[in-house]
């Protein structure tokens, strides 16, 4: 058994002792340490060499553990709250008002003078239409009446609820029974039917020979209606309205 020398023991402990000097050292491979700073997807990466002891130990590498880099944290979404558009407005129509009716007096479109003097005695000049009722030499009992005739009688006839257009285009209309006493001026000429209900036989005569004619005959009522000429309240003229 061969005992180590003192040399031998010393040898590595003196070794140990020495190895802060040597690493002072610039003869003697002093550790190099470099930092790289390594760009790869934003992580650094420190690289150590270790101390090459005269060559003996191999050289290590000792990599630092990469640092961590958050990923951004993505900004919650914005909400932006957009206006609540206001309930459409409604423009209503303007309002029109009814047509305004315009009611006409159909008397107004009776012939002659018309019908609606009033209801006075008294009638203006003028020509008006109605009935005989009875006379005396110088006086005559008129109920005035309602002629139309034409576009007049299909107007008036429908307003009272008769057939409209009335027959023979004619109308007559005798709402008040006032009767009226007619002062027979002297010279009065009388054109009537001696012939009733032939108009092509016409006579005219002075008013006291016609009453006499007019009450000789079979029927004197049925005698047709009659137009009376007003001058100066007094009658000038009559003559006989023919009707089919």
């Amino acid at each position: 058994m061969m005992i180590p020398t003192i040399r031998a023991v010393l040898a590595p402990l003196m070794a140990v002792a020495l190895l802060p000097a040597a690493c002072s050292s610039s003869e003697v491979g002093s550790p190099t340490v470099e930092s790289t700073s390594t760009v790869a997807d934003d992580v650094p990466t420190v690289t150590v060499a270790t101390v090459d002891q005269a060559g003996d130990e191999p050289e290590a590498t000792v990599a630092t553990s990469p640092t961590s880099t958050a990923a951004p944290t993505a900004a919650a979404p914005t909400t932006v709250a957009t206006e609540t558009s206001s309930k459409p407005t409604i423009t209503k129509p303007p309002s029109t008002s009814a047509p305004t009716t315009t009611v006409i007096d159909t008397n107004l479109l009776a012939g002659g003078s018309g019908c609606t003097p009033g209801t006075t005695q008294h009638l203006p000049d003028g020509v008006w239409y109605g009935n005989f009722v009875s006379a005396t030499s110088t006086h005559l009992e008129f109920d005035l009446t309602c002629w139309f005739y034409g576009d007049a009688a299909t107007v008036a006839a429908a307003e009272d609820g008769e057939e409209s257009p009335p027959p023979n285009d004619y109308y007559v209309r005798n709402n008040n029974p006032q009767v009226r006493t007619l002062s027979v001026g002297d010279g009065a000429i009388v054109r009537w039917m001696p012939e009733n209900g032939v108009a092509e036989l016409v006579e005219a005569e002075s008013f006291e020979a016609w009453l006499a004619d007019r009450a000789a005959m079979e029927f004197p009522e049925l005698r047709p209606s009659i137009w009376v000429t007003l001058i100066e309240n007094t009658i000038s003229e009559i003559e006989e309205q023919f009707v089919p």
